[in-house]
């Protein structure tokens, strides 16, 4: 093999491999971000409402489909006396309202989706909202004396 590598031609030829392999698997990472076949990681979901979520948040669970068109399911926990008002306000969303849920009943397409439990909230607030690119709608579910639930779902009112 050596002595094959130290050749004009061996050299050439494993150059255009190294090329080929280097090119194919570029060209996968990029199909794979294109056509929506990668997992999202929590910086793109953050990009996606638009805010970061608060430094005391735990318990961090989301998900995303693409048909229709993109939509985002996020649920994470927060110290019970934590402000929920500066999160939201990072979306460009109006104040939390008490007593308000954007999630009045269960949704079918979300009863495989096991941690998303809105409706089970029984001390609450919430806020619904069209940013114009997406509509996103935000739970804050004070059930529990020891911490805060959170749960977002934001769509896509486009190809986003």
């Amino acid at each position: 093999m050596n002595k094959y590598l130290s050749t004009r031609k061996g050299r050439i030829v494993a150059g255009v491999l190294v090329v080929v392999i280097v090119a194919g698997i570029v060209g996968l990472l990029w199909a794979t971000n294109v056509f929506g076949w990668r997992v999202w990681r929590l910086q793109e979901v953050q990009a996606f409402i638009g805010a970061s979520l608060p430094d005391e948040a735990a318990d961090i669970q989301f998900t995303t489909r693409t048909t229709p068109v993109r939509i985002l399911w996020l649920r994470y926990s927060l110290p019970a006396n934590a402000d929920m008002q500066t999160f939201v306000a990072a979306m460009g969303s109006p104040p939390l309202e008490d007593s308000f849920t954007p999630f009045p009943a269960p949704n079918p397409q979300e009863a495989a989706i096991t941690w998303w439990q809105p409706t089970a909230s029984t001390i609450y607030s919430g806020v619904y909202w069209n940013a114009g690119s997406k509509v996103i709608e935000v739970l804050a579910d004070r059930s529990d004396s020891s911490r805060t639930w959170v749960y977002v779902r934001a769509y896509a009112l486009g190809n986003n």
